[in-house]
C-alpha cells in the first residue's frame, strides 16, 4: 500500500512540475510579448481617452499568471505533507530518531570503554616501566655499594700486604725503598749463608745451606751462650731469602 501511494504521490509530483514548467514558459511568452503590448494598449487608453480598465487588465493578468505558478510550483509540497500524514511519516521518523539515538548511545559507550581501556593499558606500561627503571637503579647502587666495598677490601689487603712487608724487612734492619736495598741485603744474607751471589741460586741451594749452617750455631751442638740468638737470626735470613728469592731472580736476570 506504501508503495502505491509512493507511486501516485510520485507521479503527481511529476505532473505538477510538469505544470510549473509550462506555466513559467507561458508566463514568460507572454510577459516578454503579450504584456508590453497590453501596457502600450492601457497607456494610450490613459492617456487618450482616461481610462483605466486596460491597465486594471493588465494588472489581472499579471496576478492570475503569478497565482497559476504558484499553485503549480506548491502542488509538490503540498501532495509530501498530505501523504505524509497519510502514512504516518511524522511516527516512522521518530522511530528511525530513536533508533538512531541507540545506535549513537550504543556506538558512545563502545568508544568510552575503548578509551577507558585504552587508558588502563597505558598506566600499566607506565607503571612496569617505572618499576622496570627502578630496579635498575637500585641494583646500579647496589653494585656502586659493592664496588666501594670491593675497592676498600683491596685497599685493606694492600695495606695489610704492604705494612706485613715492611715488618718483615724491618725484622732485618731494612726499610722498603727503590734504592735497591732488598738486592743489597739479600746478597749480604747469601754471603753468610756462604752461597755464591754469581752462582745458581734456587731452593734447594738456600735450603742446603740453611741447614748447613744451623749445624754450626744450634744450641744442641754449640755451647756458646748466644747460640740461641744467632738461630734465631738464622731462621730470620731463611725466611728472608725464600721470600725475596723471586724478586731477586727477577731483578737480576734484569740486570
Amino acid at each position: 500500500m506504501k508503495t502505491l501511494i509512493r507511486l501516485v504521490q510520485f507521479i503527481l509530483s511529476e505532473i505538477a512540475e510538469l505544470c510549473s514548467l509550462i506555466s513559467l514558459t507561458i508566463m514568460a511568452i507572454g510577459f516578454y510579448t503579450i504584456l508590453p503590448i497590453l501596457l502600450f494598449f492601457a497607456l494610450l487608453a490613459i492617456i487618450f481617452a482616461g481610462n483605466w480598465s486596460w491597465s486594471l487588465g493588465v494588472l489581472l493578468y499579471v496576478l492570475i499568471a503569478c497565482a497559476v505558478f504558484l499553485i503549480f510550483k506548491f502542488i509538490p509540497e503540498f501532495l509530501n505533507f498530505v501523504i505524509g500524514i497519510l502514512m504516518n511519516e511524522r511516527g516512522e521518523n521518530k522511530k528511525i530518531y530513536k533508533k538512531y539515538e541507540q545506535w549513537y548511545e550504543s556506538v558512545k559507550s563502545q568508544e568510552y570503554e575503548r578509551r577507558r581501556k585504552s587508558q588502563k593499558e597505558y598506566q600499566r606500561q607506565q607503571y612496569e616501566e617505572q618499576q622496570y627503571w627502578k630496579e635498575q637503579y637500585q641494583k646500579w647502587q647496589q653494585y656502586q655499594e659493592y664496588s666501594k666495598q670491593e675497592y676498600s677490601k683491596q685497599q685493606q689487603e694492600s695495606r695489610q700486604q704492604y705494612e706485613k712487608q715492611n715488618n718483615n724487612n724491618s725484622r732485618f734492619g731494612y726499610q722498603n725503598t727503590n734504592d735497591g736495598g732488598i738486592i743489597q741485603k739479600f746478597e749480604e744474607y747469601l754471603t753468610v749463608f756462604g752461597i755464591d751471589k754469581n752462582g745458581e741460586i734456587n731452593d734447594n741451594v738456600i735450603k742446603k745451606a740453611y741447614r748447613k749452617k744451623m749445624k754450626e750455631v744450634h744450641p744442641d751442638k754449640n755451647s756458646n751462650i748466644d747460640a740461641t740468638a744467632q738461630s734465631q737470626k738464622i731462621n730470620a735470613i731463611n725466611e728472608f731469602l725464600k721470600e725475596q728469592l723471586e724478586y731477586y731472580l727477577i731483578q737480576r736476570r734484569r740486570g
